[in-house]
Formats: structure tokens, C-alpha cells, sequence
């Protein structure tokens, strides 16, 4: 098979099929071909055949243009069920890469991957120590089997052989690069040392295009600086959504309503076709706004600097000054492409007069290039979606006549061996065998010496990556701690009847009126925010079956019955209160003091403590903390095993649940009422506030003195294994990773894992909540959900006796152990006291 010296892009439109050749001549990309065929009917039209005018259109293309051995690549449109996503591993070794993105693959697409073709690029990062891979980030892009298999099988109908599939807004992406920015390939623009941005850039901020291709019935939206930054979004309107309108106002039939749009320019009711317009237009607008101002809002980094419009709408009179008011914003359209060399294509009236249709077809023949060149930056994007078993099955086509070949020369080499045996005998007593074999002995020598100097050489490496692995260990942990994010998560309390309050201990807390009534405020301020004139209305939180997360800290202790002792005789000596009042008959033991009934049994060995400090506005405080959470936390570990209908065994083969008869000694160690609550002001629970590390230490105090003094106190000895530095990440001697995101200043923790981002009071960040103590004022707290009927026969208890508005502050410990025994005695049908 002759090697391929050109690539075809070819994008089969609504409306039309586009074709466009690239060659490299002189290193140069150049067109050598282009192809523009309209078909006799929209695709979409009710009395159209999509699969017959595809047909017409690829034999008329076929007709004209012999394919040969050239490549091509097609496209498939970004809104029948493309997937993008933009991840940042951990880091890895780099031969593992492919291992990770496979696993987030199976997080990342909500289908099974046998069901989808999927593939992924490094996009940014990607430093290499050590064979490590730090920083990386990669695009992971996927679509479902059988669309693909319905759009290669319009081209396999006609005998055309695909190479390469791509998702449209990708080879959209691909064009802005290399034709707009003026990226990659050899003659890409380089800044010189110290240029910078343009002048129009803020300082600091990514310089991006915007470019917005109007297809028939749906449109692209894409914006990327040829760099990190790969955004697209699909909008569902399109040139359509016009000829419609004017079909509609100006009552024609589709056809000749199609036929005005296009020749609007030369209409002599050019007014009376943009006013039938206008309505249309306004409704694009605003698509094309909120998808601007969704991006630019997540990317705080990136400064917009212009848009460029595609599509043969953008020949509709005024539409392009009138985008340009709109969303002030310069608006352009290209008239030329200016980084390919062909003139006899670039100049052809045909080509000229479609230009604005020509992208796609242009950045799929520019992935191409990369294929037929070796290079990788002729196309940003160089994913391939076309089915792993095609490419398989080609591949062994292509190698059966290597085969044949092969099995020719061993037949003919059979044949020969006999002639050469005898040739050997007779070689076999020259006098020239000793001296060989002497030769063979001293290279040998020379071998045995240079194997030993590469052993030697490979255990300096394999000692290097020791060393890389001791920095990066705690990584394959990662997962540990996200399921305890996620036991955490659901186990603090959500009210109404799908709820978890539904023990009938529990369901007084939320089920009296006054508590739906606050449920249903709560919901109504979630869903339409909290407007002007209704920053004074009462928000009833005292009756809402909620708690607020301050912030969660982990500490690894090698002994956990000096901690349990510890934490034990303080709350007791400060509190007059036994931790272990409210444990599990299995975690506690009778106490040698009368008045204080119950200790703590302590287990053996080391462990994590994971502390968790915050409040609750409800009338009820210490007996809604008990039984609404710490009962909630006690029934989930032991049940840990299970997420949702499935377990983590069916997400993860092989792999065991880490909180699995790992969770006990759930106790409440701080409960305190306050009167009249200061907004902004957590007194015992503020930032300065360090119980855990109290407990864990005997002989210190780094509690603090007042909620603004820094904790830590003096004379407080090192623990022994490690400490989490505030957050629910990995420490110790062996676990220092990192989390994948950073929370800003007003942060008041780093969250398990990266996982979760906790805020202080006032913020509205905060992942569990925020202060709640001014009416009105919005609370997340521990999520609620839709109320309902209490189930029947259900005993629903008295209601309380309602207090004046008050805040409670608690604080929480439970163990995290590192072996999966379960404490001696463990009552597992009865996990806590009535």
C-alpha cells in the first residue's frame, strides 16, 4: 500500500458537504483541493432523507475526487452526545498515566465504556521527574458507540474510509489555534523576549478568542487561548430558527423563505425581513451572553478579546455590527485563510464565496497533518474517536502480505538448510574454531563486566525512585479519604420524609409544623435567593433540622487510648460530661467514679481522630446533636460498605472498603447554648480552636486562650506519626499528598482530599455551610431536602418545648482506624443507647 502524502477533512453538513485537501509541500501546509456540495433539501427538513442525500452527496464528492491512498477525517456534531471533560491527576508514574485516566474515565462519563468510544490528550503540565508525571492535566472526550457507528456508516456506504473522527467543536478548536491565534506548526508567530500580550490584555490575564459557528439547526460556541484554556458549549439554535421565522411573519413556505434568507441583501424588503428576524435575533443574543458570562466567570484568568463568526448566517445584512452592540464585543468574520499556501484553491470564487463554512473541514485536515508529519501541533487536538476495533482490524490487514512474504523465505530457507549442513561439517574441524572460541571467551569477559556496570546503574535509578516515591507516597490513598468525605456527607442530617431523620427518636426535630415551615423557607431561599425586601423576613432556623460545619480536622496518633483518656478526663473535669455516655455498648465500660457511670474501651494500636466543629441554630441543641447526629454517624460506619444500591467492591474490583469496621467511638465532646448570637463571632469553635490536638497531647493546652489567640501553646511536644496541617488531607511520615484544588483566603480549612472546601461565618462558599444567625440570610448547612408526610406508623413523640432563637456549637470526635477490627463486644443490632 502506497504511504499517504495528504489528508481530507471532510464535514458532512446540513445543508451542504464540505471537503478540504492538505498536503505538506516543503514542510508547509498547502491546499491542494476543496469540494463544496450542496444538497437539494435541509437534512432536517420533515420530507427529507438524511441517509439518501448523504449518499448523493458522497458519490458526487467521489465522482470528482479520486481519494486514493490520502487520509481522511471526518466530524460528528458536537450536540449528538459528545462529552468533554478537563481533569488534573495526581501525581503518577508515567507509565501508569493510562491506568488513572482509565479510572476517572469510568467517574467522568455517566455511561458504561463499552458503551462509548473515548479517548484523551495531555492539555497542560506534565513534567516528567523521575519518571513522574507532575501537574498533568488531561482533555478526556468521548461519544457514544452507535452514533459513531452511524456516521462512519454513511461514508463505509460509499466506499470511503475513515481515519480519524472528531467531535466538531474540537476541530473548531484545532482552526482557531493554528488559522486565528497563529499557533503551531514551524512558521508558528513567537513573541519576542519580553513581549508580551497584546495591549488591549490586562496584565496577568490569558489573551482568548471566541469563535461562534451558526450551523443549520444548532451552534457552536467555542473559546481557547491555544493554550490550557479549551471551552466549548453547543447552543440550540441556528440558521433554522431564522429561515422559521421569516417563514412564520411573512407566511412562505420553508423553501422560499430559506431562498429570501439568503439572498436578503438584494431584497428589496430587506427592512421587513429583519424586523420578521429581530425576534430570533434576540434570543441568540442572549444565548451567546450567558454562555460569556457563565465562562468569564469561571475563568477568572482569561480576558476575551474578540469573536469570530462562522456560518452562512453571518451573511445575513446587519447581523454582525448588530452582535457587535449587543455584546460589546468586537465581531468579525474572515474573508481569507492566511496561513495555508494554494492559491489555485484559496482564490476559486467557489471557495471564496463558502469560506465562512470551511473551518471544521480545515481543523480536521490540520489533525491530520500531524499524522502524515510526525508533529503534534499542527492540531491542538489530536484525539481519535474512530473505534479501537476498526484500527485494529486494519492493522492486520495491512500485515498479511508481510506474512506471505514470511512464510515464502522460511520455506525457501528449509530448502537451503540441507545444502548448508554439510557445508558446516566440514567446517567444523578447521583449525580456526580454537582461536574463535578463545575470541568468544574473552567477549564474554568483556559482556559480564558491562552487565554488571548496568546493574549497577539500574540500582542508582531504582534508589532515585525510591526517594520520588517517598515524596509522592499517600497518593494511592487518595480514594480512602474520599469515602470518608462522602460518609461524612451523608451522614449529617437531612430533614423531610426522604430525608435520613426518619428513627422515631428523630422525626419530632422536623416534623412539627413550625419545623416544616422552616424547611420549606429554607428551599424557597435556595431556589429564588434572598431578594431586597425580604432580607428582614424571620427565617425560622431555630426550628430547621440542620447543623453547620465549622471545619473538620484529622490527627494520626500511634496510640489511641492515650487520646481516648485524654479527651475522656478533660470533658469531664471542664464539662462535668462522660464522652462515652452516648457510645455503642461494645466501645464503653463501667467507671470506677459513680457520678460519671461510663468510660471509653479504648482499642489497641494507632489511628486517625477526626474532629468536627460546628453548630446548629435548632431549639432543641445538645438532644438534637445526639440523636439527630452522632446516632446518624454511629448507623452509617457501620453500614460503610455501601454506597447507594451498590458497594465499592462493584465500582473498584479487588479493592476493600477503607472505612469497613474501621469507624467507632462517635462521641459528642462540646455542646454549648448561646444566648443572642453574634453574627461572625463562634466562640469555642473559631479558627484558633485545636481540641483534637489538646486531647492528643497530655502534657499541652493548644486550645488558645480567646477565639483571635493562635493556637499551639507552649512546651507542646511533636505527635508522634504526623498530622493532617488542619484539613482532611494525607500526612505522616508516608502521606504527604496534596489536594487537586486550593481554596482562596476565605477558606477556613483545605477540605478532605480537595474534596471539601469549609468556609467561615458569612461566607457563601462554605461546602457544608454558613453562618445563619442575621434573618434572612441564605444556609446550606448539612442539606435538606423536599419535605413530606411522616411515613405511617410512624410514633412521632410530643413536641418539644420551644426555646428564644439560640446557636449551639459542638464539637464531634470519632476513630479512623488503621486495621479493620472491630472493638471487642461491638453490638452491631444496637449501635448507641436509647
Amino acid at each position: 500500500m502506497a504511504k499517504p502524502t495528504a489528508i481530507w477533512g471532510l464535514d458532512m453538513g446540513q445543508c451542504a458537504l464540505k471537503a478540504l485537501k492538505l498536503e505538506l509541500v516543503d514542510g508547509k501546509p498547502t491546499a491542494a483541493a476543496f469540494d463544496y456540495i450542496e444538497h437539494p433539501k435541509i437534512m432536517s427538513q420533515p420530507d427529507a432523507d438524511p441517509e439518501a442525500l448523504a449518499r448523493e452527496a458522497l458519490e458526487k464528492f467521489l465522482s470528482r475526487n479520486p481519494i486514493g491512498s490520502d487520509l481522511v477525517a471526518v466530524s460528528v456534531a458536537g450536540q449528538s452526545g459528545g462529552l468533554a471533560r478537563f481533569v488534573k491527576l495526581p501525581p503518577v508514574e508515567e507509565s501508569k498515566i493510562a491506568d488513572i485516566v482509565k479510572f476517572e474515565a469510568k467517574q467522568q462519563i455517566p455511561f458504561p465504556l463499552e458503551e462509548v468510544v473515548w479517548d484523551f490528550q495531555k492539555i497542560a503540565g506534565g513534567e516528567v521527574v523521575n519518571n513522574f508525571a507532575m501537574e498533568t492535566e488531561i482533555g478526556l472526550f468521548a461519544m457514544k458507540r452507535e452514533i459513531i457507528a452511524r456516521n462512519l456508516g454513511q461514508f463505509g456506504t460509499a466506499g470511503i474510509e475513515c481515519h480519524i473522527v472528531q467531535m466538531a467543536p474540537l476541530a473548531l478548536t484545532n482552526y482557531a489555534t493554528y488559522e486565528l491565534l497563529k499557533k503551531g506548526g514551524p512558521d508558528a508567530e513567537v513573541p519576542a523576549e519580553g513581549e508580551g500580550e497584546a495591549d488591549d490584555t490586562p496584565r496577568g490575564k490569558k489573551k482568548c478568542i471566541v469563535v461562534l459557528d451558526v450551523g443549520t439547526d444548532n451552534s457552536n460556541l467555542i473559546i481557547t487561548d491555544a493554550g490550557k484554556i479549551i471551552w466549548q458549549r453547543p447552543l440550540s439554535l441556528g440558521g433554522n430558527h431564522f429561515t422559521r421565522a421569516l417563514s412564520k411573519e411573512m407566511k412562505l413556505t420553508f423553501a422560499k423563505a430559506e431562498h429570501l434568507k439568503r439572498n436578503a441583501a438584494k431584497s428589496p424588503d430587506l427592512a421587513q425581513i429583519l424586523k420578521s428576524l429581530r425576534p430570533v435575533l434576540t434570543d441568540f443574543v442572549g444565548e451567546v451572553q450567558r454562555s460569556l458570562g457563565y465562562f468569564t466567570n469561571t475563568h477568572r484568568d482569561a480576558h476575551v478579546a474578540s469573536m469570530i463568526g462562522l456560518g452562512s448566517a453571518f451573511k445575513l445584512p446587519g447581523l454582525q455590527k448588530y452582535m457587535a452592540e449587543k455584546l460589546s464585543l468586537k465581531v468579525d468574520r474572515p474573508s481569507k485563510i492566511s496561513r495555508l499556501s494554494g492559491d489555485q484553491v484559496l482564490n476559486d470564487p467557489v471557495f471564496s464565496e463558502n469560506i465562512l463554512t470551511f473551518p471544521i473541514a480545515y481543523g480536521l485536515a490540520l489533525q491530520g497533518l500531524n499524522m502524515l508529519s510526525g508533529r503534534t501541533d499542527y492540531g491542538r487536538i489530536n484525539t481519535n474517536l474512530l473505534p479501537t476495533e476498526i484500527r485494529t482490524e486494519r492493522i492486520i490487514r495491512a500485515k498479511k502480505p508481510y506474512a506471505a512474504a514470511a512464510a515464502a523465505a522460511l520455506l525457501l530457507g528449509t530448502g537451503l538448510a540441507a545444502v548448508g549442513f554439510g557445508v558446516q561439517y566440514s567446517a567444523a574441524t578447521d583449525a580456526g574454531i580454537k582461536k574463535a572460541m578463545d575470541a568468544a571467551k574473552q567477549a564474554k569477559t568483556q559482556a559480564d563486566s558491562q552487565v554488571a556496570a548496568a546493574k549497577a546503574g539500574e540500582d542508582a535509578v531504582q534508589k532515585a525512585q525510591d526517594e520520588v516515591k517517598a515524596i509522592v507516597a499517600g497518593a494511592d490513598r487518595r480514594l480512602d479519604w474520599i469515602r470518608l468525605h462522602q460518609l461524612v456527607t451523608t451522614a449529617l442530617p437531612r430533614a423531610g420524609a426522604a430525608g435520613n431523620l426518619q428513627d422515631p427518636g428523630q422525626v419530632p426535630f422536623w416534623s412539627q409544623d413550625e419545623g416544616k415551615r422552616a424547611l420549606n423557607a429554607y428551599l424557597d431561599r435556595v431556589k429564588r435567593g434572598l431578594s431586597i425586601d425580604r432580607v428582614n423576613d424571620p427565617d425560622l432556623t431555630e426550628y430547621l433540622a440542620q447543623v453547620n460545619v465549622q471545619e473538620v480536622r484529622t490527627r494520626y496518633t500511634d496510640n489511641l487510648k492515650t487520646f481516648l483518656d485524654t479527651a475522656d478526663a478533660r470533658v469531664w473535669a471542664e464539662e462535668r460530661k462522660a464522652i462515652a455516655e452516648n457510645m455503642p455498648e461494645g466501645e464503653r465500660e463501667k467507671d470506677e467514679n459513680e457520678a460519671k457511670a461510663w468510660k471509653p474501651k479504648a482499642p489497641e494500636g494507632g489511628g486517625w481522630v477526626v474532629e468536627i466543629r460546628g453548630w446548629t441554630f435548632h431549639t432543641d441543641g445538645s438532644d438534637f446533636l445526639v440523636r439527630g447526629v452522632v446516632r446518624n454517624f454511629q448507623h452509617d460506619a457501620l453500614k460503610t460498605e455501601e454506597i447507594g444500591p451498590k458497594k465499592v467492591s462493584e465500582f473498584l474490583p479487588g479493592v476493600v472498603d477503607p472505612l469497613k469496621g474501621r469507624i467507632s467511638h462517635v462521641c459528642l465532646a462540646l455542646s454549648k447554648k448561646q444566648e443572642n448570637p453574634q453574627q461572625n463571632v463562634l466562640d469555642l469553635i473559631g479558627p484558633s480552636r485545636n481540641y483534637i490536638d489538646r486531647y492528643l497531647t497530655p502534657t499541652a493546652d493548644p486550645l488558645g486562650g480567646s477565639p483571635g489567640g493562635s493556637p499551639g501553646g507552649p512546651g507542646m511536644p511533636p505527635i508522634s506519626s504526623g498530622d493532617s496541617s488542619g484539613g482532611m488531607g494525607l500526612s505522616g511520615p508516608a502521606m504527604q499528598w496534596q489536594p487537586l484544588t486550593k481554596q482562596g483566603a476565605a477558606g477556613a480549612a483545605s477540605g478532605m482530599g480537595g474534596g471539601i472546601s469549609l468556609s467561615p461565618p458569612g461566607s457563601s462558599s462554605g461546602a457544608f455551610g454558613y453562618d445563619d444567625s442575621s434573618p434572612g440570610s441564605s444556609s446550606m448547612g448539612s442539606g435538606s431536602v423536599p419535605p413530606g408526610s411522616v411515613p405511617p406508623g410512624t410514633a412521632v413523640a410530643a413536641p418539644p418545648k420551644r426555646n428564644p432563637k439560640q446557636r449551639t456549637v459542638f464539637v464531634m470526635m470519632f476513630l479512623w482506624r488503621d486495621t479493620p477490627a472491630a472493638a471487642p463486644g461491638t453490638d452491631t443490632a444496637n449501635p448507641a443507647p436509647k
